[in-house]
């Protein structure tokens, strides 16, 4: 027996328990946003993709997956790049929904106790020759949400006439996972990973 063969087996199953632990570690995360994150609920806007080698989702859209110019601080929308993160806060509104308050490319230092900071990643911008004027396009990684076969036309039809909200999770961090949906005022939780 050589030493390459001697040292393949071990070597091999050292990597295999480090992409499980990895793995593990991922749906541990995700699980514990889902238990201990803050909820809040977000209206849905209507999107329509299609996608045949992923099963049956709907495809969800957000008020604040896209930000005007004049919603960014004066002076800030250059600080943001393609791919950079992006914290946005939004504050409770007046009827029960909430409302972008700020965005940032850092997390913010001083946030209100009935605030919660989202982080996204910017998919897109578009800057207006005047200067004013401008498009930040953000991605939460709760666009996506994978319904029980059959289902996937019935709900997006429902976005479609404005009867979906998204229920989200919320890290101390930022990070957000949707949780459930609530459909014409009915509550849609999925079950915990664990």
């Amino acid at each position: 027996m050589n030493s390459a063969s001697r040292y393949f087996w071990p070597l091999l199953i050292f990597v295999a328990l480090v992409q499980t632990a990895a793995l593990f570690k991922i749906v541990y995360d995700k699980d514990s946003l889902l238990k201990s994150g803050r909820e809040i609920t977000l209206p849905v806007k209507p999107v329509d993709p299609r996608d045949i080698f992923r099963g049956d989702y709907v495809t969800l859209g957000y008020d604040i997956s896209s930000l005007n110019a004049s919603q960014v601080p004066a002076g800030s929308f250059d600080k943001f790049a393609i791919g950079a993160p992006a914290y946005v806060t939004v504050a409770p509104d007046p009827a029960g929904g909430w409302a972008v308050s700020s965005v940032s490319p850092e997390f913010p230092k001083n946030v209100s106790p009935a605030d919660v900071v989202l982080k996204a990643r910017v998919d897109r911008m578009w800057r207006g020759q005047s200067g004013s004027d401008g498009v930040l396009s953000l991605r939460y990684g709760i666009e996506t949400y994978f319904v029980p076969e059959g289902t996937g036309r019935v709900l997006e039809s429902k976005v479609r006439e404005h009867k979906i909200d998204a229920i989200l999770a919320v890290g101390a961090d930022g990070s957000a996972a949707l949780k459930g949906l609530v459909v014409d005022g009915e509550r849609h939780v999925d079950p915990p990973l664990l």
